[in-house]
């Protein structure tokens, strides 16, 4: 049975043990499932330990641990660099956040959807819908409504490309027969073949802006092809009324150095200045073949019409195809 190495980068979370929890509940086979899990909490508090520590987390023999203090961590891809150090060999990863939730039988269900796109360096990834935490008992309530999609959203003052979702389909009416081909990641939602973790193994300078629209150049131009899920997955808990847990930037005063270098890094990647070394473009495709794909020219710093709707390849106006 194909194996699935979990990435959990989690940041002083109290649902990292639920999440990790859910994810065990709701596997159909949940023998085929293991945990990378870089915790960062602060060691000097007690209580911490307990929600956001390793005592939070249930007893289940695959799960291996990095564990930092809070007050030492660089950032969201420092840690997710770190969890992709835990991987021994599964033939998937699934990256997700530490505050998510699944559908019943998700290990099942996105190995199906991954299939489906009858092609090896498949990689299915999506801004997922929301759950919440209703009232003291803290239910759990699903948005099943829309299945969404990745767009290209904007440019920001930086130069940083910026993606939305797009709620398109109806469920389950409306449900694609095939995974939608698209051109954009989620670092909160991504299944893809673990060759990808020595292939496009994550950057531990960068911060947290350029973190998705980096890696989704990187992998595609390590030959890799994007899609969206054709049926919901996973949920994420937003942050809210229902959620508030602490951020880096709010505990660190020293992060708008950090986001610097991070910016820095991801337009000498795109302007194509310095190659990085293990963290530049790939070399099966170019930075141009992606941006004809992607509808975005990174240098001009301009979104083509069908990238901001989530259409690509077979699905792009046919006067912007994209084949």
């Amino acid at each position: 049975m194909d194996k699935i190495f979990i990435q959990i980068a989690s940041y002083r979370d109290s649902q990292c043990g639920p999440t990790v929890y859910d994810l065990i509940r709701k596997a159909e086979h949940p023998e085929r499932i293991s945990f990378g899990i870089c915790l960062q909490w602060q060691f000097e508090k007690q209580e911490e330990e307990a929600t956001c520590g390793p005592s939070s987390l249930p007893n289940w023999p695959t799960i291996r641990l990095c564990t930092a203090n809070a007050n030492t961590s660089r950032g969201t891809c420092w840690a997710r660099s770190k969890c992709q150090q835990l991987w021994k060999n599964e033939k998937f990863t699934l990256q997700i956040d530490s505050h998510m939730r699944a559908e019943l039988h998700w290990d099942t269900q996105i190995i199906s959807c991954w299939e489906k796109t009858r092609n090896s360096k498949a990689i299915i990834s999506c801004y997922p819908n929301a759950f919440i935490l209703d009232g003291p008992q803290n239910a759990v309530r699903y948005n099943r409504a829309l299945l969404p999609i990745m767009a290209a959203k904007e440019f920001d003052p930086e130069g940083i490309l910026k993606f939305q979702g797009i709620s398109k389909y109806a469920v389950p009416g409306e449900l694609p027969k095939l995974p939608p081909q698209g051109a954009f990641v989620s670092a909160g939602m991504l299944f893809a073949p673990a060759s990808t973790i020595e292939d496009t193994p994550y950057d531990p300078l960068l911060y947290f802006y350029g973190e998705e629209s980096t890696y989704a150049a990187r992998l595609w131009t390590a030959g890799y092809d994007l899609y969206n899920p054709d049926r919901l997955l996973l949920y994420h808990l937003y942050k809210g009324p229902s959620h508030s847990s602490p951020t880096h930037w709010g505990d660190h005063t020293n992060w708008s150095e950090l986001n610097k270098v991070s910016i820095q890094r991801a337009l000498k990647l795109f302007n194509q200045t310095d190659n990085l070394g293990a963290y530049r473009l790939g070399s099966l495709r170019s930075l141009k073949d992606y941006e004809e794909w992607s509808g975005i020219d990174f240098s001009r710093k301009t979104i083509q019409p069908h990238a901001l709707r989530g259409m690509f390849g077979s699905s792009a106006p046919k006067d912007q195809k994209l084949l």
